[in-house]
């Protein structure tokens, strides 16, 4: 009995060092993995990668004013300009990339001639990966004048790459190529000012991308995307009537004034001038009339 007793429990030891083995055994092989999968993904993340960043992007919007919305919105054109016209959209968004393509360039034509004022909503939908992370560097290009550009190149890297367009080091690549300080990128890109900007586009009533408003109101059409002549006509709609008329000047009627008049003052001094002058005349000709008289008399008596 005893004998059993001592074989169950050397069983049973050796079968809890077995198991404690079997444990630092499985342990090491996590660790190994873990270390070949993060050496993989550095290996990867410091391979260069295409980029493609088209020359002159900046002629796009040659003499067009940039600025923001109070929300951080990027803007294009003159901030009086009477139509306003905002797209709702991501750069993930393959319908979004239809838009840019077909109708961007007529709509930016109402943007420079003064008729429109354009805003790019961001989100963060769409079917590419890491859309988060291309609005993100969208709107810290912004930060160095360089939103619009970068805003070409994502569209152009969205059919040009495909799921892997906006990876962290392409993004990263892209900045590089563009001039952008790639420190003050950095610190934008992790910054509290762009989740808030993010979070309020995310927080905008749009049930899809690309949602597009003349003046508020949503272009509902047919199809998923409106037509490019649906959206000049909704834009031309939204436009006074006497938009760019130039303003009616009073005319100015100029009548030619022959009478030259003397000032009141001076034809008041002449009249009394001329009442002296007769006064004196007259006192004159009263004071020699007895001596005119008594020489007549004279002349008479001696004839």
């Amino acid at each position: 009995m005893a004998k059993r007793q001592s074989r169950t429990r050397g069983a049973r030891q050796r079968r809890q060092k077995q198991r404690r083995q079997n444990q630092r055994l499985y342990l090491l092989i996590a660790i190994v993995m873990v270390a070949v999968v993060a050496i993989a993904v550095v290996i990867v993340s410091n391979q260069p990668v295409d980029a493609h960043v088209p020359d002159d992007l900046s002629a796009r919007y040659e003499d067009i004013e940039r600025s923001f919305s109070p929300e951080g919105y990027p803007r294009l054109g003159d901030a009086d300009a009477p139509v306003a016209v905002e797209e709702y959209a991501s750069f993930a968004c393959p319908g979004c990339e239809v838009f840019h393509s077909e109708s961007f360039d007529a709509v930016l034509e109402r943007v420079r001639n003064g008729q429109v004022r354009f805003t790019y909503v961001p989100l963060q939908t769409g079917s590419v990966p890491n859309a988060p992370g291309a609005s993100r560097a969208a709107l810290c290009a912004g930060q160095q004048g360089m939103f619009w550009e970068l805003h070409d190149v994502l569209f152009d890297w969205q059919t040009r790459y495909g799921n892997t367009a906006f990876s962290q080091n392409r993004l990263l690549a892209g900045v590089e190529q563009l001039g952008l300080s790639s420190s003050a990128f950095t610190n934008c890109f992790n910054s509290a000012a762009i989740t808030n900007t993010l979070n309020a586009a995310q927080s905008e009533d749009v049930s899809s991308t690309p949602t597009l408003r003349v003046n508020g109101v949503t272009l509902e059409a047919g199809q998923a995307i409106p037509s490019t002549a649906t959206i000049l006509q909704a834009i031309d709609d939204a436009t006074p009537a006497d938009w760019g008329m130039p303003a009616t000047a009073t005319p100015v009627v100029q009548v030619a004034d022959t009478t030259v008049a003397a000032p009141t003052s001076d034809l008041t001094s002449q009249a009394t001038a001329t009442e002296d002058i007769t006064s004196q005349v007259a006192a004159t000709d009263i004071a020699q009339t007895p001596t005119r008289i008594a020489a007549t008399e004279t002349a008479a008596s001696d004839g």
